[in-house]
C-alpha cells in the first residue's frame, strides 16, 4: 500500500464476513496487519542467497557438497575442473567415483573422520574426472550443516598445470646436473691435457733452448775472437732470445698451475699482505724514492697463495710503472660500491695506459708498453685475472697515459 506521503507499507489482510440474524451478509470485517519489515527481511534474504550463490557458482576453484557420501551440488568451476558437461554429469554419484581404486578406502576413511566433526584437510593428489581420466587436484574439506543433516563442502583447486610446471623443472634439473657431469668430465679432460703439455713444455722444449744458449755461449767464448762486432751482437740477441723464451715457459707454467688444484678460503689480511710484497720490492731496489700508502684492517675471505700471488702482480706492476717517477705514490685501499660490495684497489701515478686498449690488458703476452720502456712478459695481469674468476669475483683497470692507472677487484665471501 502506498500512502499519501509515497510512503510504501506491506500489509496482511484477513477479510471475515458478518452476517445479520435474518442470515444477510451486509458488512465485512477487515483486520490488516503490517508485514513491511518481514517482507523486507524476506527480500534482503533471497538477495543476500541471490548474492551467495552467484558467487559460489562463479568462483574460479571447484564447490561441492557432498552428502551421504554423494554430490549434492557442484558449481560450475567444480564442472569444469571434473570434465563433465555439466551438474547432471555429477550430481549423485558417489565421492568413490572420482577417487583412484587404490585410495578409495583411504578416502572413506576421511569423509567419516570430517562427518564425525573432524578438522578440515588439505589433500593434494591425484583424482578422477567424470569421464575417469586422472586429474591433478588440491583439495580442501570441512565439515558443513545441510537441511539440518551432516554433510562435507570441499574446494577443489586445478593444478594440472602447475604440476606440469613442476614436472618441467624437474626435467631440466635433471639436464641440467647431467649438463655438469659432461661439462665437469670434459674439465677434467682438458685438465689432464694441460698437465701433459705443461710436461712437456717443462722438459721437451727447455731441452733445445738450453742448448741454443749453451752452444752461443761456446761460441761467443771459442769464437768470439774471430767475430766483428756486427756477428757478437746476433750471438748476443740469440742467446737473450732463449733466456726469454725460458721465462716465458716458466710464466705460461705457472698460469697453467693456477687453474689446477682446490681453492683452500680462510679469512685474509690482505693489508699485512700488501706490506710484505712492497717491503720485498723496496728491499730490491732500497734507493728508489716511492710513498707507499696501505689502508688498514683490509680484510678478505680467500685462498692465501693465490691472493698473494694477486697483490705481487699488482703491486709491483705499480713498482715497475713508477720507475719513472721522482717522487712515486703507490696506494691500496678499498671503497664500497652503490650495491654494497667491497672493491679493493691499487692506485699508482706512473706511466698509465690508452684506456682505447684497456681490452688487451688481462691477456696473456699482450703489452701495452714496449721491452725498452718497462721489462715484463705480459703475463702478470692475466695470473690477476684467472685468480680473481677462480674466486668468483670481478678485475678490471682504469688509466690515462703518463697520469696513473688503478686496478681494481673484488673477493666475495
Amino acid at each position: 500500500m502506498t500512502f499519501a506521503d509515497g510512503r510504501e507499507r506491506w500489509f496482511h489482510i484477513n477479510k471475515v464476513p458478518l452476517q445479520e440474524e435474518s442470515g444477510e451478509c451486509d458488512k465485512v470485517l477487515c483486520v490488516a496487519m503490517d508485514v513491511t519489515e518481514r517482507k523486507r527481511a524476506e527480500l534482503a534474504l533471497r538477495e543476500s542467497e541471490e548474492k551467495h550463490r552467484r558467487l559460489v557458482e562463479f568462483l574460479p576453484d571447484g564447490i561441492f557438497i557432498l552428502k551421504e557420501d554423494r554430490m549434492a551440488f557442484v558449481n560450475q568451476s567444480a564442472v569444469r575442473i571434473l570434465r563433465a558437461s555439466g551438474a547432471g554429469e555429477v550430481v549423485g554419484r558417489t565421492a568413490a567415483d572420482f577417487v583412484q581404486p587404490a585410495s578409495r578406502e583411504r578416502a572413506a576413511e576421511r569423509i567419516d573422520q570430517i562427518l564425525q566433526g573432524g578438522r578440515y584437510h588439505a589433500i593434494e593428489g591425484i583424482f578422477l574426472g567424470a569421464d575417469g581420466a586422472p586429474l591433478d587436484v588440491e583439495l580442501t574439506a570441512f565439515p558443513f550443516v545441510m537441511e539440518g543433516e551432516p554433510a562435507i563442502m570441499g574446494v577443489a583447486h586445478d593444478i594440472t598445470e602447475r604440476k606440469k610446471a613442476e614436472e618441467e623443472i624437474r626435467r631440466l634439473n635433471a639436464e641440467l646436473e647431467q649438463r655438469v657431469l659432461d661439462r665437469t668430465a670434459q674439465l677434467e679432460t682438458a685438465n689432464r691435457e694441460l698437465e701433459s703439455f705443461a710436461y712437456s713444455v717443462s722438459h721437451d722444449l727447455r731441452a733445445p733452448l738450453r742448448s741454443m744458449d749453451g752452444f752461443g755461449q761456446a761460441l761467443q767464448e771459442d769464437y768470439g775472437s774471430v767475430l766483428d762486432e756486427q756477428g757478437l751482437d746476433y750471438l748476443q740477441r740469440i742467446r737473450s732470445a732463449s733466456k726469454r723464451m725460458g721465462l716465458l715457459i716458466d710464466d705460461l707454467l705457472k698460469l697453467s698451475r693456477l687453474t689446477r688444484g682446490e681453492l683452500r678460503r680462510q679469512p685474509l689480511d690482505l693489508s699485512a699482505m700488501a706490506a710484505r710484497a712492497l717491503e720485498e720490492l723496496r728491499g730490491a731496489e732500497p734507493n728508489r724514492r716511492v710513498e707507499c700508502r696501505i689502508a688498514a684492517a683490509l680484510a678478505a675471505p680467500g685462498d692465501e697463495r693465490l691472493v698473494c700471488a694477486v697483490l705481487e702482480n699488482l703491486l709491483g706492476n705499480a713498482w715497475k710503472f713508477t720507475s719513472r717517477r721522482k717522487a712515486a705514490v703507490i696506494e691500496f685501499g678499498s671503497s664500497v660500491s652503490p650495491a654494497g660490495e667491497t672493491v679493493f684497489f691499487v692506485r699508482d701515478n706512473g706511466a698509465g695506459f690508452n684506456m682505447d686498449h684497456a681490452d688487451k690488458l688481462f691477456h696473456a703476452f699482450q703489452r701495452l708498453h714496449t721491452m725498452q720502456e718497462f721489462p715484463g712478459n705480459g703475463i702478470g695481469l692475466a695470473t690477476v685475472q684467472r685468480i680473481i674468476h677462480r674466486h668468483g669475483g670481478r678485475v678490471w683497470g682504469e688509466g690515462e697515459l703518463e697520469k696513473g692507472a688503478t686496478f681494481y677487484f673484488t673477493l666475495p665471501a
